[in-house]
């Protein structure tokens, strides 16, 4: 590979190269791939180079469909491969060994396309680059009757009023003269009455409903007490695993002996070896021992844990205390023992399986009442999309013609953001491949960080990463890669970042919990002056003086740049909207400019309040309010103490 030597060659620090090897690989095209890319590693470059090296090989540029999850990233990949494109026809000369990579790619493809008689200059929505909502939509439209569509509806992004309009007219099926009316009268019973509340829990599951709906269709009783009888084995088994890897036999003999001593002392029966994946008592009576309850680990043990005062037990408490030291090294073993002690009673009784089946009814009819307020209308979630879509496609015995031709026209398939899938486009991508076998020549790539899965964009499933990762998607099995190299970040960041998150992330990954653990970053980018990363906590002073030291930093910061005439940006990152509610005003107060995207709201603004004033007094000469918000307006701009000469006594 004259490029990787070329790369070698021309980078002096090792931890530049980390993962060029995994980069390389990656562009094999006859072979399959999942690659874990943290934040600045440049996978959407990784993509591009993918796509562009697929495009030399392919017959037609159809056969590779690249999928991404907003049009703002579709967009900016097309725009990407187009600009590889013209800048080997200006014949720029490249900056970088990354570019010169990507112009080579690029170059061969324009080769494909003279030779194939392609024209993608002048065709160049022959790139199949769209997202998945786009592409769901085209698979309804061209099945419009098995997709159950009919005329193609409109695809909302906030659906929240539609759930509630279903989740209204479900709770109105009490007046229905069949057994709905009963279910809804057992559920409003169990939540004592109130109406506002259920139907809240029915939006919510509305909204969700891609997780459950398959669960729900066709339950039974025995089948929710064989879910919850897995799940208690799943937690349990999970325990068992965590305390084999953190102690050596001859500690868990320890574990063992101290759980036994404590025991006798509270005058429960003896243990002969650890509980098993099936022993829910026994894990719970060993989570008491260990921890505290609120779930942290003991740092202290008295009479009340089995342990009575005494120099004749202290040594055996000391032993009992540095075992638990030693447990308490691992996060993750804490929380799967407080999930122990939290498990539920093995079925569920008489009384708990009337409001369960009330649920269960509901929420079917809940999504049927969904379906109406969608046609009546003319609008849809991408949820039901996205199950539309399944549906036009057939399934695995039964797939349509359709599924067929796709099967035929598709031999790559790229998707970006993957951690971002949720389960039906997670079925939608085994079904576009269930005709796929192995060493084809069709492949599939997957990209995406797991890592950044808490941002759980549309419903979507990390455990569907992890699962693709170790399983495959249907007969696709893919090579796992990593990316680690940063080319975002100075490395005082990317090293804070390690240290930091490596501390707040499970230390084990987990499919069925969706646990993901940290995987660490090597900076490309040489460490700065001056402290990377500061940390200003502050316990008490409320949000307006929280809002009142941002704005101080923020005009420190400013200050310091102007001084060194340079005007860097500056971001303020918050939790949520409404937090930047103090911060906005104390910015605007320090003369400080801003730009908040949909952060403001337009009727906050005075501008709008004063024409909003204007506009209710011409409509209506009585309104005594807006007539004095005219006259306090910057307009007119009355005092106080004016307003009230005018009309204090009136």
């Amino acid at each position: 590979m004259p490029y990787l030597t070329s790369l070698v060659q021309r980078m002096t620090d090792a931890a530049e190269i980390a993962d060029l090897h995994a980069r390389e690989t990656a562009l094999a095209p006859t072979r399959s791939f999942i690659v874990q890319a943290p934040a600045g590693s440049g996978k959407t470059e990784l993509l591009i180079q993918r796509y562009l090296g697929l495009l030399a090989t392919v017959d037609e540029p159809e056969e590779i469909v690249a999928i991404t999850f907003t049009r703002k990233a579709a967009a900016e990949m097309r725009a990407r491969v187009l600009e590889a494109f013209a800048d080997v026809g200006a014949g720029k000369p490249p900056e970088s060994d990354h570019e010169r990579r990507t112009q080579a790619l690029a170059r061969a493809a324009l080769a494909r396309d003279r030779a194939r008689g392609w024209r993608i200059d002048d065709s160049p929505a022959r790139l199949r680059i769209q997202t998945i909502d786009s592409l769901c939509a085209a698979l309804t439209r061209q099945m419009p009757v098995l997709s159950k569509f009919g005329s193609q509806p409109e695809s909302v992004e906030d659906a929240g009023a539609l759930y509630a309009e279903a989740a209204r007219a479900t709770i109105e099926l009490i007046e229905a003269k069949d057994a709905a009316a009963e279910y809804v009268a057992r559920l409003l019973d169990h939540l004592d009455n109130n109406v506002e509340r259920v139907e809240q829990l029915l939006v919510d599951m509305l909204s969700r409903r891609d997780h459950w709906l398959r669960h729900v269709l066709g339950l039974r009783r025995d089948d929710l007490q064989a879910a919850l009888a897995a799940e208690r084995h799943a937690v349990l088994a999970r325990v068992l695993t965590l305390v084999r890897a953190q102690l050596p036999a001859d500690a868990q003999g320890e574990l063992l002996q101290i759980a036994n001593f404590a025991y006798a002392n509270l005058g429960r029966p003896p243990l002969s070896t650890l509980p098993g994946a099936d022993d829910a008592e026994g894990w719970k009576a060993l989570a008491g021992l260990l921890l505290t309850e609120k779930d942290s680990w003991r740092k202290s043990l008295t009479k009340n844990n089995g342990f009575p005062a005494g120099p004749a037990h202290a040594a055996r408490k000391q032993q009992a205390l540095a075992l638990i030291a030693r447990l308490g090294e691992s996060n993750a073993l804490c929380a799967a023992l407080a999930d122990a002690r939290r498990l539920p009673a093995a079925g569920y009784d008489d009384e708990q399986w009337q409001v369960l089946e009330a649920i269960t009814e509901l929420l079917k009819r809940a999504v049927a009442q969904l379906k109406l307020v969608f046609q009546s209308r003319g609008q849809v979630d991408f949820t039901e999309v996205s199950q539309r879509a399944l549906l036009a496609l057939g399934d695995s015995e039964g797939p349509t013609e359709l599924a067929l031709r796709l099967d035929y026209q598709i031999r790559h398939l790229l998707i970006d953001e993957f951690q971002d899938t949720s389960i039906s486009q997670f079925e939608l991508v085994a079904k576009l491949t269930a005709g796929w076998t192995p060493d084809d020549g069709r492949t599939l790539f997957a990209v995406g960080d797991p890592m950044q899965s808490i941002y759980r964009f549309r419903e979507a499933e990390v455990g569907l990463f992890l699962r693709a990762r170790a399983l495959g998607i249907g007969n696709v099995l893919f090579e796992a890669l990593e990316l680690s190299a940063n080319f975002r970040s100075q490395a005082g960041i990317v090293d804070w970042v390690n240290e930091a998150f490596v501390q707040v992330m499970p230390e084990y990954e987990d499919i069925a919990s969706g646990a993901v653990a940290y995987t660490e970053s090597t900076a490309v980018h040489p460490r700065l002056p001056g402290a990377a990363v500061e940390v200003r906590a502050r316990i008490a002073g409320g949000a307006s003086s929280e809002a009142a030291q941002v704005a101080d930093i923020v005009a420190g910061i400013a200050a310091e740049n102007a001084k060194q005439g340079t005007t860097p940006s500056i971001a303020i990152l918050v939790r949520g909207r409404s937090h930047l509610s103090e911060i906005v005003p104390q910015l605007k107060q320090s003369g400080l400019a801003f730009r908040a995207i949909e952060i403001d709201r337009l009727d906050d603004r005075p501008v709008v309040q004063d024409l909003l004033a204007l506009t209710r007094a011409l409509a209506h000469s009585g309104d005594r309010l807006a007539w004095l918000a005219i006259l306090r307006a910057p307009w007119c701009g009355l005092k106080l103490a004016d307003l009230h000469t005018l009309a204090g006594t009136d």
